[in-house]
């Protein structure tokens, strides 16, 4: 009965120490990999990140916008997406184009953009106005 007893104390005390482990090795999982995706996707500087110039060019059956982003805060911004929703002349949202920033947008750097609206198959849809908006996936 003493032998029973002991192995099930062991058993209980391998329970115990495998529980505490994994625990262990969770949370540190979590709070490495919580940090090493801030420091990967770098949406924290997103705020800082302002279109300082811009201007719609039209070209054929598109619509180009161009422009300016300037990073005036201190961390780098990366995978920075430009969206550019169109308006017609009531207001009301009619249609949205997207571009991308490539690599990273450092702190006080400065850098160029353009977003396509529509093309020779498919062209842009009669609009008013339109509104530059700044993401991140």
């Amino acid at each position: 009965m003493t032998f029973f007893r002991g192995a099930l104390e062991k058993i209980g005390a391998g329970i115990l120490y495998g529980i505490g482990f994994g625990i262990s090795v969770g949370a540190i999982y979590y709070f490495v990999s919580d940090r090493m995706m801030d420091s990967m996707w770098g949406n924290k500087g997103l705020e800082k990140v302002i279109v300082t110039k811009h201007e719609r060019v039209k070209r054929n059956e598109s619509v180009i916008v161009l422009g300016t982003i300037e990073n005036q805060g201190t961390d780098p911004v990366r995978v920075l997406t430009i969206q550019v929703d169109l308006f017609d002349k009531t207001g009301k949202f009619v249609d949205q184009c997207q571009d991308y920033v490539q690599g990273a947008l450092h702190g006080g750097e400065s850098r160029n953009f353009r977003v396509s609206c529509g093309d020779k198959d498919k062209p842009v849809i009669e609009h008013e106005s339109y509104k530059i908006r700044l993401g991140s996936m």
